[in-house]
């Protein structure tokens, strides 16, 4: 398992990359989902794009955090929604709204939701 800075240097990392193509290349989201992109989507995407500026955010600065409340909280937010979206994932594949590429997206969420339960598991066990 990766350490907590590395795992969040790598969130950090992916998430502002994401945040840029959800900004300005969203059809890059769309063909590898397999949707289509219009309007609404267009909207979401853009608001989806703040959500993952601010992981990055959180990420970047919170890196060099001791075993701490916050850093569990951190941890166990990050693993709670990269689960939650991994199922959504999932959920929409099998009712046919996401093409397979979805796959890429849920294996990376499953990834780094195993990887923060792993840190706020451990960050539990040490008295800071």
């Amino acid at each position: 398992m990766p350490s907590f800075k590395t795992l969040n240097f790598i969130t950090t990392g992916i998430s502002t990359i994401l945040s840029i193509i959800l900004l300005f290349f969203p059809k890059v989201i769309f063909l590898l989902f397999g949707i289509e992109g219009n309007a609404s989507a267009y909207f979401i995407s853009r608001r989806a794009s703040m959500f993952c500026i601010g992981y990055a955010v959180i990420c970047y600065f919170s890196r060099n955090s001791k075993p701490s409340e916050s850093r569990q909280s951190i941890s166990l937010g990050i693993a709670l929604s990269m689960l939650g979206f991994a199922i959504l994932g999932i959920f929409e594949f099998l009712r046919g709204f996401a093409g397979a590429g979805i796959f890429l997206a849920v294996s990376a969420e499953l990834f780094f939701s195993v990887c923060y339960f792993s840190v706020w598991r451990f960050d539990g066990k040490v008295k800071a």
